[in-house]
């Protein structure tokens, strides 16, 4: 990887180890089709693979199957309009870049109680994929 393809951001970190993370709490993105709960992962990953770790949108869209840059722009919007009209999104963002954070090993455990990072995102994501599931059966 050249320097012209990574744009350093807040910190260094790989777009493997984002979706890696975002795959732990939301479920896959990296797939084909557009299905809403693989969508949404995938969105949420490039939301924090350009606000988190400063990737450009044409490395974004190309680790993504080749997705068009604008495609990619498209998902940061969504996830900062719903980021702003969305509480349990906004907590949803803010605690997995805190899992993305180098230092984040001491500094959530300082807040809460051992374990409760991880039961935070999982409770966190399975209340927004319950209301994504909803959406789009209603």
């Amino acid at each position: 990887m050249g320097l012209n393809e990574q744009r350093v951001g807040i910190w260094r970190l790989s777009l493997e180890q984002i979706e890696a993370t975002v795959v732990d709490h939301l479920g896959r993105g990296r797939v084909p089709g557009n299905q809403p709960g693989p969508c949404f992962s995938r969105q949420v990953s490039m939301y924090l693979a350009k606000n988190v770790a400063g990737w450009s949108t044409t490395r974004i869209g190309r680790f993504y199957n080749g997705r068009h840059h604008t495609t990619v722009l498209h998902a940061i919007a969504k996830i900062e309009r719903l980021r702003e009209t969305d509480e349990t999104i906004d907590a949803l963002i803010e605690v997995l870049t805190a899992a993305l954070s180098p230092t984040m090993e001491g500094r959530l455990s300082q807040r809460f109680e051992r374990g409760w990072s991880t039961a935070l995102i999982d409770a966190v994501a399975a209340r927004v994929l319950e209301q994504i599931s909803a959406a789009t059966a209603g």
